[in-house]
């Protein structure tokens, strides 16, 4: 039989029983029943708790074996792991999770700013659909090299110096996004290196810029850490709201952006300084936009955001073997299932495959859009298809805010898979072999909306949420970093494979492929969906 002391601020295994402190938050008896809830999982119906109100203690005997002693002190940051109402702790440093909202924005709004002209870019730089499909994927491809290392960096050094690193990233690539528009320096990298120079400097912007959004994993642990696990869907969905933001409604930013230089607009034809080194078109006006904003929000990190101290490292692990929380549940998630592979292991992997399946989706759909319909639609430009776009990502974003109460009706599993199975209905409006004469624009519009209105928005996030669960008390930085760049590799190798399915086989070809590939996720999930529900509420 073990407890924790606490002894120079740090925890250390005695006998028989001692003290844990951790942070006053609510009343006597919730707040400390919650800060031992951690022991909850290894507690039987026999276990008993006792309060005394006046001392500020509580006591819990744990199947008659174990009997650990609270206390109320101000000591959450030596003890950061311990606090059980982390929601209330650290979500109340508004500007700091503001903060962080601000650096998920900025990481899809760089994808999403950049979306009404980069075809038209590429088209302008000598490429095609199919190098249109390598520049969607560069970007996740920058983001599946750096979301593990940041998520595992951000559990050693922390959030701040993490989220740093990966703005200053950010900050590079979109300077070298505006540099690929520029007529002057793309003019010159063709005629001094090949013709192509200027398309690959474009490509390696993309990639830079998702280098330095690889922060996925790092934002969602730092959320995470900071919910019960009862409310972490919901806020989890708030995020995602946010990064949805970024890459469906921010499309009308860009529209404007480039508008602006056209005919008719505020500066209209353009700008150029410095003999055309450094010029305002609407190629370059993304880059330079984002350029400022990925300064400010770098200003305001440095500034302003408070970094959140961190547990030292295998507390967690003594906690569990003293508590006796090996026995039970663990025993049943780490039953080897499948290859090898434990219960708990092959859930992970699960989710991190129906995170490729919505996350591969979009993509495509986010890489053919425009060309299916300005190939489809005489009235279609590229224009008018990202406000049709972006409009129905914000009826997403809408929906993604109200995820709490859609959580009080439905289960995560159930969200996951009438999800993808509205996904598969959109998908299935935009097959069409034959004459596309009579294909009305309001079946295209119809498609939007079901996908990135209903089905990507709710389905996806909550994948994210029932992933955070089925973790648990795990650190979240590593395996959100992988789980984010699983997503990312899907974002990277569907854009191309779509490229060239679209190319050789045809547009529809491609959306029977994702039918499939969405349908075999749905049957997954409906067929372990008992597992994935007692993993994520253990």
């Amino acid at each position: 039989m073990f407890g924790f002391g606490k002894k120079d601020n740090k925890l250390k295994v005695v006998k028989p029983k001692v003290l844990i402190n951790t942070p006053d938050t609510s009343g006597p008896d919730s707040g400390l029943k919650q800060n031992l809830g951690m022991f909850s999982d290894a507690a039987s119906p026999g276990t008993s708790w006792k309060f005394d109100k006046q001392a500020g203690k509580a006591k819990v005997n744990l199947k008659g074996e174990m009997e650990i002693e609270a206390t109320r002190k101000e000591t959450s940051e030596t003890t950061g792991l311990l606090s059980s109402t982390p929601s209330e702790t650290y979500t109340r440093d508004w500007p700091s999770f503001l903060i962080i909202c601000f650096v998920i924005l900025i990481g899809d709004t760089a994808r999403g700013v950049m979306f009404p002209t980069l075809y038209p870019l590429n088209l302008s730089l000598h490429g095609g659909r199919i190098t249109q499909g390598y520049c969607v994927a560069a970007f996740s491809f920058g983001r599946v090299i750096m979301s593990p290392y940041l998520g595992r960096m951000s559990e050693i050094e922390g959030y701040r110096s993490t989220l740093k690193i990966s703005l200053s990233m950010l900050l590079c690539g979109t300077v070298l996004y505006a540099c690929a528009g520029t007529p002057l320096i793309t003019d010159f990298l063709n005629e001094k290196i090949h013709y192509l120079t200027g398309l690959t400097l474009l490509v390696f912007a993309q990639i830079v810029m998702g280098l330095g959004s690889g922060t996925l994993g790092v934002t969602r642990a730092y959320v995470a850490e900071c919910t019960s696990r009862k409310e972490r869907t919901k806020w989890l969905s708030w995020l995602t709201a946010v990064q949805y933001t970024g890459f469906t409604v921010m499309p009308v930013v860009g529209a404007l952006i480039c508008n602006s230089v056209k005919e008719g607009g505020w500066i209209e034809g353009g700008r150029s300084w410095c003999g055309g080194l450094f010029v305002l078109n609407e190629f370059t006006m993304p880059g330079n936009f984002m350029t400022l904003v990925a300064g400010l929000t770098l200003a305001l990190l440095v500034t302003i955001f408070k970094d959140k101290k961190r547990a030292k490292k295998g507390v967690k692990k003594e906690i569990e073997v003293a508590s006796g929380k090996a026995d039970g549940p663990i025993d049943w998630s780490e039953e080897i299932v499948l290859f090898g592979l434990t219960r708990f292991d092959a859930t992970v992997l699960g989710c991190m495959l129906l995170n490729v399946a919505t996350k591969g989706s979009i993509a495509v759909y986010e890489t053919l859009t425009v060309n299916f319909a300005t190939s489809h639609f005489v009235s279609m430009d590229s224009e008018r298809a990202g406000y049709v776009v972006s409009s129905c990502g914000a009826m997403g974003v809408v929906a993604l805010l109200f995820m709490g109460q859609i959580g009080r009706v439905l289960t995560d599993t159930q969200m996951i898979t009438y999800g993808m199975i509205t996904m598969i209905i959109g998908t299935g409006l935009l097959v069409h072999f034959g004459d596309h004469s009579h294909f009305g624009t309001f079946r295209f519009e119809s498609a939007v909306f079901l996908l990135y209105s209903v089905g990507y928005p709710i389905g996806h996030t909550a994948v994210i949420g029932i992933f955070s669960k089925i973790v648990g008390k795990r650190p979240q930085g590593a395996l959100l970093g992988y789980f984010a760049s699983a997503g990312s590799v899907a974002r990277m190798f569907f854009p191309i494979f779509s490229g060239y399915v679209a190319q050789f086989l045809g547009n529809s070809v491609m959306f029977c492929v994702l039918i499939g590939v969405l349908g075999v996720a749905t049957g997954i999930v409906v067929v372990h969906r008992e597992t994935l529900r007692r993993l994520s509420t253990e």
